[in-house]
């Protein structure tokens, strides 16, 4: 079990990082780990981030603990599990040096990183919100690892409390549903969302939020009904949802064992949903069961290759982002660097004792940056890196419009092959058979069934009657 700590750094930075890297700790420097920095001139590029930062703050950086029980995991894991920790913590924005300390029989992990992250230049959050996320990611890598997780604190909301709680985004639905009802178009709409004393934002999209929120709810996320344009079919009567439902599991629903009049009230909104599955088969114009199964399959590839080029580039655009880093505080220290070259030797060793970190990090960062000299032995272009970054950040915005289109498209076909299975009884471990019974005639069977059960009752209720 990890309990976590954080808490911010104002003024001891330098302190800060050589306590946590003290040798009698980490065993003599073993267990260190940095990102973005080294842990010799953590402090300086630190401060080289910060002067960039956008808006005030007085916080240089923050110091997280992660602490394990006593003979809970060894020196090893304990390390490896804080740098899967920082990284999912940060998101690979902020600089930070990882120190695991050994030398107490709970072994534990100290996490400083920049207040500043090097990528957009914000300021790191702290708040509830952010600490309760640093909490789950511990518990998720801890469970990953076989480890206990923390408790639930008494402090989080009780059973009966969520019960009763009520998202802000389902109260935004409900009064998107109501104001399309009175609406005779989408102006009107907006004017009896704003009525209901929601704020409204549109760009591509459509936004709200209340008095009571500080952030914007995109419509997108509540459902495709909410979209901006389906918004505005709704309010025409012109919008046809495309999705089918999913069958009800009448062999294995709780419901279903303990009701028989829920259990035949599923058959026969089974019979519904799969007649609106075929329908929707037929305007697709799926041949086969070979051919639906041959279009979810094709569908659940492009899905993958698209959000593998997504992360692809996402880390691409991580690594320019870095080398844009360093050749920024390249060419910041260099002069220093020149300076200290051209000094009299007799003034050298001064020199360079005032600027030991700025020394040491520009020929530091002169070895990292060779591998990323032009033919002509030149460091790379700004503006070309930026050039690329760009093309990269435009590429992931159509990729992600792609991959939500690829998502739309594959989780309606696979739905229409799940109610398909589920009817016809072909279980995801079963090899397909050859030859497949025809949907039509086992659905006219069902049917008939269906109706045979029903005469008995029905002839026994008016038998009843009549005595």
């Amino acid at each position: 079990m990890a309990i976590t700590k954080i808490h911010p750094i104002k003024h001891t930075l330098g302190k800060s990082i050589t306590y946590i890297g003290n040798g009698n700790k980490t065993e003599n420097g073993k267990y260190i780990s940095t990102f973005g920095c080294a842990y010799e001139t953590a402090e300086l590029e630190f401060e080289w981030t910060a002067q960039s930062a956008k808006g005030g703050g007085e916080n240089q950086a923050y110091h997280l603990i992660q602490s394990f029980k006593p003979n809970e995991v060894t020196p090893e894991q304990c390390h490896e599990i804080g740098k899967k920790f920082a990284d999912e913590v940060l998101g690979g924005k902020y600089e930070y040096v990882l120190c695991t300390h050994t030398d107490k029989d709970h072994y534990h992990n100290h996490i400083i990183f920049n207040a500043v992250s090097f990528k957009d230049h914000k300021r790191y959050r702290s708040d509830k919100k952010s600490y309760y996320r640093i909490r789950e990611i511990s518990d998720k890598i801890c469970a990953e690892y076989g480890l206990n997780v923390v408790e639930p604190s008494g402090r989080k909301r009780s059973y009966e409390q969520k019960k009763t709680y009520v998202s802000n985004k389902y109260k935004i639905k409900k009064a998107i549903d109501e104001c399309i009802l009175f609406a005779v178009d989408y102006e009107d709409f907006l004017r009896w969302m704003r009525d209901k004393k929601y704020i409204v934002r549109e760009d591509e999209f459509l936004w709200f939020r209340d008095a009571d929120n500080k952030r914007f709810t995109k419509t997108d996320t509540i459902g495709r009904g909410y979209e901006k344009d389906n918004i505005e079919l709704r309010i025409k009567g012109t919008y046809k949802p495309k999705t089918v439902d999913l069958l009800i599991d009448i062999e294995h629903n709780v419901k279903c064992q303990q009701s028989k009049g829920y259990e035949q009230w599923a058959q026969i909104h089974n019979l519904k949903l799969i007649a609106k599955t075929l329908i929707v088969i037929h305007e697709r114009g799926i041949a086969d069961y070979d051919d639906l199964a041959k279009r979810v399959s094709d569908k659940s590839k492009k899905l993958k290759e698209t959000a593998d080029k997504i992360k692809s580039d996402k880390k691409r655009i991580n690594k320019l982002d870095a080398l844009i880093k360093k050749l920024n505080m390249y060419r910041n220290l260099k002069p220093i660097y020149e300076e200290y070259t051209k000094k009299n030797p007799l003034l050298k060793n001064s020199f360079y004792s005032n600027h030991k970190q700025e020394i040491d990090l520009f020929c530091r960062l002169t070895n990292e940056l060779k591998p990323h000299l032009t033919e002509d032995n030149k460091l790379p272009s700004l503006k070309q890196i930026e050039a690329e970054k760009q093309r990269l950040l435009a590429d992931i915005t159509k990729l992600s419009a792609l991959h939500k289109d690829i998502k739309e498209e594959y989780d309606e076909i696979a739905v229409l092959k799940k109610n398909v299975d589920m009817f016809l009884n072909i279980k995801p471990e079963q090899e397909t058979p050859k030859k497949k019974p025809s949907l039509l005639k086992k659905l006219a069977k069902y049917q008939e069934q269906t109706n045979e059960e029903n005469k008995p009752q029905h002839h026994k209720e008016n038998n009843d009657h009549e005595l």
